[in-house]
């Protein structure tokens, strides 16, 4: 199955297109060649004080590119807080780049504005190119690109085309009738919108494709292959955009010959049912909309079962998507999720208090204050901003007494801790890419452990600073042991955590890693990365073993 190349190529044409041709029509105004033209193409002045004057001042006031440059903003912001990050960033950008190379070019050329008999405040400074044209270029292109990324109805689409092709020509006509630009001047900045705004959305590899190019936008499908069945399993809470959500992934699936069988987590059942319901369906594939929680959930249902998982990272921390290279962006994480490359990861199964049946955890699980402070996050602060939730449970935890903890890691000795925190990781880095565990990798069949143990503030301010700067291996306050088995217990019942969320109390835990227990769609480039490192890590581990064994018979030698 193979994509054609012809969406991307046509953007760029697109985009380089408007460049050349803004660069071409400076070039032809700054050397005084369109200037005749021009003047034959001058509009009629308004009569002064007159009706028509009147509104159309209005609407230059209205049209003014901070007014239209704050409505793109909003935008951008509509669209980071629905978790397209990659057109939030080009709409944002599109503003410095449009705004600033505009008063850039006014300069260079320094061309003069028509006479006009009219008062305006948003008549000042050069001519070309237009910067009102240019600002309503911006808008229009990124209402309509994110008109078209979220894929909404076709009536929606068609009444923005009329309503944004109006828009513009209301600003042209606006600026030529009132004598604030020449109709090169209005062209220029039309381009120079378009442009920039393109340039902005192809960086942040954002494709927008209309309707009408679908054709050339979905991948050669057999048409002997058979439809297959995709379950998608979504929170509620945390696709904040659910039509649109469901609009562009049921255009994916069936872009790819996928029937999707919608499957929504209750404040009940985080997934559990949901994940059964889809294997007994016979899913081909899985795909998880939530925050780690929800994810946990999918994931343990699915272990061992081979059936593929794609991750669409929907929560506060996303901490599996962050350490395995799966992209934010909701619309690229999608894109993963039924184009990556099926990697085997490891999952790690916890047993509490002897239980028989345990549960698997994809990123970290612990005991003591850090679990406090999951248990003491209020959800809809946590909801209202974000990880900022979990600083304001943590000063309410601070005075969380430390337990004391008898720790084994597969056959080797026992450790005995006063511990404030214990932590299982099967990857490493938290939020904002601090290194709490940077030697975890999620498939080398391995899990590890910190412990830290501090006796007072300054035990704790060296640990956080050690680790922070990946300098903690000579802390005598801070373990770190790797192993595939690890047995805790603590001489109190405690709260403690999988993968963010409170998961209860408990006075012992085993930890037991399960190789490759998952198989999950991560980007090709990344996967291959993933390898190579936990080949160089296995190798190394190789080593140490050596090493060991070499001292260990030294050692009997010399007895």
């Amino acid at each position: 199955m193979s994509e054609r190349r012809l969406p991307p190529t046509l953007a760029w044409v697109v985009a380089i297109g408007s460049l050349v041709a803004f660069a071409v029509l400076a070039g032809l105004v700054a050397g005084g060649h369109l200037d005749a033209l021009d003047r034959a193409t001058a509009a009629r002045p308004l009569r002064p004080g007159s009706p028509a004057e009147e509104v159309f001042s209005a609407v230059a006031l209205l049209t003014m590119p901070v007014v239209l440059y704050t409505v793109v903003v909003g935008f951008g912001l509509w669209c980071a807080r629905h978790r397209l990050r990659n057109l939030a960033v080009a709409v944002l950008a599109a503003v410095p780049l449009a705004w600033g190379g505009n008063y850039v070019w006014k300069h260079l050329v320094e061309r003069e504005r028509p006479p006009s008999p009219h008062e305006l405040i948003s008549a000042t400074g050069y001519a070309f190119p237009s910067g009102h044209a240019t600002a309503v270029a911006v808008l229009v292109v990124t209402v309509s690109a994110t008109i078209i990324h979220t894929r909404q109805a076709r009536q929606v689409t068609a009444s923005w085309r009329l309503g944004g092709t109006s828009l513009v020509l209301l600003v042209l006509l606006d600026r030529w009738i009132m004598s604030a630009h020449w109709v090169s001047d209005l062209l220029g900045g039309l381009l120079w919108g378009v442009a920039a705004t393109s340039l902005t959305l192809l960086v942040a590899r954002v494709r927008v494709m209309p309707y009408e190019l679908d054709r050339f936008v979905h991948p050669r499908l057999d048409p002997e292959q058979p439809q297959r069945t995709c379950a998608v399993v979504y929170n509620p809470s945390k696709v904040t955009d659910w039509p649109s959500f469901r609009r562009r992934v049921e255009y994916e699936l069936a872009a790819r010959r996928y029937t999707p069988l919608w499957l929504e987590t209750t404040v009940g059942d985080p997934g559990r049912a949901m994940t059964a319901r889809a294997l007994r369906e016979g899913a081909d594939l899985v795909l998880g909309a939530g925050g780690d929680g929800t994810i946990r959930v999918v994931c343990d249902g699915l272990a061992g079962t081979g059936v593929p998982f794609g991750l669409i990272p929907a929560g506060t921390g996303n901490l599996l998507a962050r350490n395995l290279g799966v992209p934010l962006d909701e619309t690229t994480a999608l894109k993963v999720a039924l184009d990556g490359v099926d990697t085997p990861i490891d999952l790690v199964r916890l047993t509490v208090d002897g239980e028989r049946e345990g549960e698997h955890f994809t990123v970290m699980a612990g005991l003591g204050i850090d679990a406090v402070i999951m248990a003491a996050t209020n959800p809809d602060l946590k909801r209202a901003v974000g990880s900022a939730a979990y600083f304001v449970a943590a000063a309410r935890s601070a005075s969380h007494p430390p337990v004391h903890a008898t720790i084994r890691v597969d056959d080797g000795p026992v450790l005995r801790r006063r511990a404030s925190v214990i932590v299982i990781g099967n990857v490493g880095f938290l939020q904002g890419g601090i290194p709490l565990m940077p030697e975890a990798k999620a498939n080398d069949g391995l899990l590890d452990l910190l412990v830290a143990s501090p006796a007072g503030a300054k035990d704790w301010a060296r640990i956080v600073t050690r680790v922070l700067t990946r300098r903690d291996r000579d802390e005598a306050k801070l373990d770190r042991l790797t192993g595939r088995r690890v047995s805790i217990r603590i001489d109190r019942t405690d709260w403690y955590e999988m993968d963010g969320d409170t998961a209860g109390r408990c006075s012992s835990m085993v930890a037991e890693v399960v190789p490759g227990a998952l198989v999950l769609r991560l980007p090709a480039a990344h996967r291959q990365g993933l390898v190579d490192e936990v080949s160089m890590a296995l190798a190394a581990a190789d080593a140490q073993r050596v090493e060991r064994r070499s001292e260990a018979s030294q050692a009997t030698a010399s007895a």
